[in-house]
């Protein structure tokens, strides 16, 4: 009986430590991340630049692990290259990421914060002084809208100056566009575009221009420093790979 006990145990002990180095083993070999434009994201941009997720996934014993990087329009492309399993990880502001995580049912979840910065709405109208002057004939540039962080801070400074129920009445205003091109669309002062709810570095570059000024900023609406953007992945990936996760967090750490 002892002879059968010892033998059983030896055999269910090497069938545990197979099943933890497949398990170690499964762990993938490329990970893929979107990101989007603009300083907001430069944790990210240094990370790239200096092989860091490569450098801390190999300290983690996972070997050479190819990184595959990006650059997406917005919130709303980020959260659909995610759920299409198109990508692993995706950065976007805080409100993509609750939207995404309403969406997938809390299957989505957030892995860190990257960093804090205002986000300014600026305008090349002179009739403009606050969001209140706002007419039919203006159009604000925003990377989604509805969706992205940019479009919740306008809804939240619409329900502070029109009441609640009025949340939303600027959104018919919004147009998606990159940053990049918003800002382009806004200089040129040829287009109908207006104004450009943005961040860093874009918001700054358009202010070296005179015909353009600040209507509105993000830490007025919420009230102080707020979290800009985060770093995001599914709860199924996450669970699968938990040294590359690790790997990813010293990176941007």
């Amino acid at each position: 009986m002892k002879r059968i006990f010892q033998s059983g145990f030896v055999t269910t002990l090497s069938l545990l430590l197979l099943s933890f180095s497949t398990t170690v083993a499964a762990e993938v070999k490329e990970i893929r991340i979107a990101r989007q434009y603009g300083l907001g994201y430069l944790p990210l941009i240094v990370a790239e630049q200096q092989h860091l997720i490569e450098k801390h996934a190999r300290a983690a014993g996972l070997g050479e692990v190819k990184v595959t990087w990006a650059t997406l329009g917005g919130g709303s492309a980020t959260n659909d290259a995610l759920l299409s399993g198109s990508v692993d990880y995706v950065s976007s502001g805080v409100a993509p990421l609750v939207v995404l995580w309403a969406k997938s049912g809390g299957t989505v979840k957030g892995l860190a914060a990257l960093d804090t910065s205002p986000l300014f709405l600026n305008t090349n109208n002179p009739n403009v002084k606050s969001i209140r002057d706002f007419s039919d004939k203006d159009r604000i540039a925003l990377p989604a809208v509805k969706v992205s962080i940019q479009a919740i801070v306008l809804q939240m400074a619409a329900a502070k100056v029109f009441g609640f129920e009025n949340y939303a009445k600027l959104d018919k205003l919004t147009v998606s566009m990159k940053h990049p091109d918003a800002m382009a669309a806004l200089l040129s002062g040829r287009s109908e575009i207006s104004a450009h709810l943005t961040s860093p570095p874009f918001m700054f570059q358009e202010l070296d221009d005179k015909r353009v000024r600040t209507v509105l900023n993000s830490y007025d609406v919420l009230g102080g420093p707020h979290t800009f953007n985060v770093i995001s992945t599914t709860k199924t990936f996450f669970e699968a790979n938990p040294r590359v996760n690790r790997a990813v967090l010293a990176a941007i750490e």
